[in-house]
């Protein structure tokens, strides 16, 4: 026979697996369906380059 207290736990863990595996499923859609803007897709494929380069001349 069951006891109250593992009833008590089988339903509390069932609800937690139920809970991950519909969080998953949704992080999963949104990953999937989101898409990069072409400007992030194009920043992407550059090669990134130091654009905060101080240029110092030590001539007098």
């Amino acid at each position: 026979m069951i006891t109250p207290p593992l009833v008590i736990l089988l339903i509390v863990v069932g609800w937690s697996a139920a809970a991950l595996a519909m969080l998953w499923g949704m992080l999963r859609v949104a990953r999937h369906h989101h898409k990069p803007s072409r400007e992030a897709r194009r920043d992407q494929n550059q090669p990134r380059t130091e654009s905060h380069t101080a240029h110092v001349s030590l001539s007098a």
